[in-house]
């Protein structure tokens, strides 16, 4: 009886993934309730703050991929999904330069930036991971 292998870089994969669509959607509802209502009050800077977190976590377990990966599922199963984090920084990328100037209270401006950033910089270490893999399996 076979039994199935545990895939550790791969299970990293989905939580990169769904973290980041996590922080998208979450950044998603704090820009657009800044857009319809105007200010965040004390939940909405709660939300805001967590995308914040949700993101730096989708950062340190890609850096943890990046650097540990070793499973070569990574270059055949979803291969470049760190685009999808990439193109999903540079979304969130807009709403924080429109909203710098506007100078909204209860929206600090690091907030957006910081978590664009960490998605883009997730996104280029998932590919860094993948490509990785890829030339550990052709060696």
């Amino acid at each position: 009886m076979s039994h199935p292998r545990f895939d550790r870089d791969r299970m990293l994969l989905y939580v990169v993934l769904l973290s980041a669509l996590v922080g998208i959607v979450l950044y998603a509802i704090v820009y657009m309730t800044v857009a319809v209502y105007g200010p965040l009050n004390e939940q909405g800077q709660i939300v805001a703050r967590a995308a914040l977190f949700v993101t730096l976590g989708t950062l340190v377990v890609a850096l943890s991929l990046a650097l540990t990966a070793h499973s070569p599922a990574l270059s055949t199963q979803l291969s470049g999904a760190g685009w999808f984090l990439v193109f999903g920084g540079a979304a969130l990328l807009f709403p924080a330069w429109g909203l710098s100037p506007a100078n909204v209270p209860g929206l600090s401006s690091f907030g957006g930036y910081a978590g664009a950033l960490f998605l883009l910089l997730s996104g280029a270490l998932l590919l860094q991971a993948e490509r990785g893999a890829r030339e550990r399996e052709q060696t």
